[in-house]
């Protein structure tokens, strides 16, 4: 819908709307945040820290990788929750709701990746990661993710569906420095 242009003497106001598009915003905090947001906590969950700079104390990671395991579970099903408008009706819908049913059964049994001791010399709380039952629910999620991004690209949420890609216009765009 467009507005007719109000003239106010000497200026001439221009009240022309435009219709919104906030594809690319949408996909940027919506989509890419949260799997920018996975990869950091898998690499948590795996490790107990970001990246090898970061320094934890070793009685704190397995808090640190138990908080990102169910981060993980959370960013899941919100970037699923964000991207199903978007997937076509059919196979990628019945993945998708696949992989809802994949969360929900870890999360049926992920109180079981680890669990609280009180040491008995000092008498504090220890949390122990039940490392076989953790690599298992963790797999499972990582495989998750792995998935998701195959359906979210066929939506065309990474990658630009239909064209072609041309490597050199993207290789003299990079050497412009735009």
């Amino acid at each position: 819908m467009g507005w007719a242009k109000a003239n106010t003497g000497e200026n001439v106001v221009g009240l022309e709307s435009q219709t919104w598009n906030i594809a690319d915003g949408y996909t940027k905090i919506k989509i890419l945040r949260l799997i920018i947001q996975l990869d950091l906590d898998e690499e948590i969950a795996k490790f107990g820290k970001k990246d090898d700079l970061d320094v934890v104390a070793d009685a704190e990671i397995p808090y640190k990788r138990t908080e990102a395991f169910d981060k993980m579970l959370f960013h899941l099903n919100q970037l699923i929750g964000n991207c199903k408008f978007a997937v076509e009706k059919g196979v990628d819908e019945m993945i998708l709701l696949q992989l809802i049913d994949r969360i929900n059964e870890v999360e049926k049994v992920d109180d079981g990746i680890a669990s609280t001791v009180i040491n008995a010399v000092t008498n504090e709380e220890q949390l122990t990661i039940n490392e076989k039952h953790f690599k298992v629910c963790f797999d499972t999620l990582t495989e998750i993710k792995t998935e998701l991004m195959f359906v979210l690209n066929r939506a065309g949420l990474i990658f630009r569906q239909g064209d072609e890609l041309d490597l050199d216009a993207v290789m003299r765009s990079i050497e412009e420095g735009s």
